[in-house]
């Protein structure tokens, strides 16, 4: 009886760690494809780019032509994301009057969105939409990409930053002199 409890308990744990092994496997292929694909975006031309923001403004390449965009991917439960903001107000209000669009991408619902406003300050254009997020392959919040005046990713962010408004205003300055 104990031997066939014992072969048991080994089936059953050998079973387990293999499913857990696989597992962790098809995670790390699956975070390694996504990487890449990060990493093809940057310096890629985009050949369409659509979204609305919750005023319900549509957004195209075609209609960002000439300005650099750039994408701060955000969620409202996200501490490191929302302690950003005033950093990102700031640097909104230096590009005042120049060809820079900022927008706040986030998956959270409109709704939710619209509520949560009401008790911060963002100046950034608000955008809820998932197809952007899946579209940059965001890996970790908050996470930033900036597109250039002729739709080419300039930057991505590849790794959490504190510093992060200082290397996008270097990003901005740059493609703004070109």
């Amino acid at each position: 009886m104990n031997f066939k409890l014992l072969l048991f308990i080994f089936i059953l744990f050998t079973t387990i760690n293999s499913t857990a092994q696989t597992q962790k496997s098809n995670y790390k292929t699956q975070q390694q494809e996504k990487k890449a694909k990060r990493e093809e975006l940057n310096g890629s031309v985009l050949n369409q780019l659509n979204f609305k923001d919750i005023n319900d403004k549509e957004h195209s390449l075609e209609s960002l032509r000439g300005k650099v965009v750039v994408l701060d991917f955000w969620f409202i439960q996200c501490k490191p994301c929302v302690k950003q903001f005033p950093s990102m107000n700031t640097l909104k209000k230096k590009y005042k009057g120049k060809p820079v669009e900022f927008f706040a991408v986030t998956w959270n619902s409109e709704y939710d969105v619209k509520q949560f406003l009401k008790t911060i300050d963002l100046q950034l254009t608000p955008v809820v939409d998932n197809n952007l997020i899946d579209k940059f392959n965001i890996p970790h919040y908050p996470y930033h990409v900036i597109i250039d005046q002729n739709g080419k990713v300039e930057f991505v962010s590849s790794v959490l930053s504190f510093s992060i408004t200082n290397k996008l205003e270097r990003k901005i300055n740059r493609l703004l002199k070109n």
